[in-house]
């Protein structure tokens, strides 16, 4: 059955006002890099295991990425575009750009795969294996969303589709002191960004705020500090509060992620308070309070 024509003329105006608020960014945040070529390939789950009792791992089987793809930065990301539950994947041939969304909307409710965004953890292209990492809540602590649901459930041999993303990672070659902040689910970002930045000039200031014993715990960046916050209240009350407080260096460079009120209020607190031009940092709300997950 096909969607409603409100459903359509929502999504219609939905895709306007994210357009428009992706213009607006562009003159006050830092950008990610721009991917000159895109696809959306089959993939099929080789693995899924639980690797920490809030972080699942998956590992795909991704073919069509072999001999000209790799990530660009530690925290690349891509679209998994999931089956309705009991139905086979449809044809998405169609889908080019970065985007599978308008695609994706042309498609019978019934059978419309969902898509999620998540981070790249490692890839072997030599096997056109790619590992994905998923910072997931508690059963029944919040309402899920369709991803977290799949990711959850996932298995070998289930079957769906990747859909290139890019790094949103992107410091000037001059910025030496950095500040990356998040909750949990900038985890898999954060420990890539820190192996990153191992051997290199760079100065790398990690908080994280966390619940004890969910996650593995981060090493220590070489250069710079790593401060672990337990999280109490409101997503980014402890963070705001800790870093506040943090000596810190005058940063050349921001990357926030995390609940969409954090996300904001970190960025503010380093634009304000700490100096940075709006455009030297990164943030972005990979979740919102009261809303589903993924």
């Amino acid at each position: 059955m096909n969607a409603p024509l409100s459903d359509t003329l929502a999504r219609g105006a939905r895709q306007v006002a994210e357009q428009a608020a992706a213009e607006a960014d562009a003159r006050t945040t830092a950008m990610p890099l721009e991917r000159g070529e895109h696809a959306c390939v089959p993939a099929t789950v080789l693995a899924a295991r639980w690797v920490a009792p809030q972080l699942r791992r998956l590992t795909l089987h991704v073919p069509g990425l072999a001999g000209w793809w790799e990530p660009f930065g530690p925290d690349e990301f891509v679209g998994l575009v999931m089956p309705q539950p009991g139905t086979p994947l449809p044809d998405l041939s169609g889908v080019s750009g970065p985007n599978p969304r308008p695609v994706l909307a042309r498609m019978p409710e019934d059978v419309r795969p969902d898509v999620r965004w998540y981070t790249v953890r490692a890839y072997r292209p030599d096997v056109a294996e790619l590992d994905l990492e998923v910072v997931l809540h508690p059963e029944g602590e919040v309402d899920e969303g369709p991803g977290a649901r799949w990711v959850r459930a996932a298995a070998p041999n289930d079957e769906l589709a990747v859909q290139t993303g890019t790094t949103c990672y992107h410091p000037p070659a001059d910025a030496r002191v950095q500040v990356v902040a998040g909750d949990e689910t900038a985890y898999p970002s954060m420990v890539a960004m820190i192996e990153r930045a191992r051997g290199r000039d760079v100065e790398l200031h990690v908080l994280l705020e966390a619940t004890p014993g969910a996650l593995p715990d981060l090493s220590a960046p070489e250069r710079g500090s790593l401060t672990v916050v337990e999280r109490d209240g409101r997503p980014g009350d402890a963070l705001l509060e800790v870093l506040a407080d943090a000596d810190l260096p005058a940063p050349d460079y921001g990357w926030v992620s995390g609940e969409q009120d954090l996300a904001a209020r970190v960025r503010r607190h380093l634009v304000r308070e700490r100096g940075l031009a709006r455009t030297a940092v990164y943030f972005c709300a990979y979740w919102i309070l009261g809303r589903p997950r993924g």
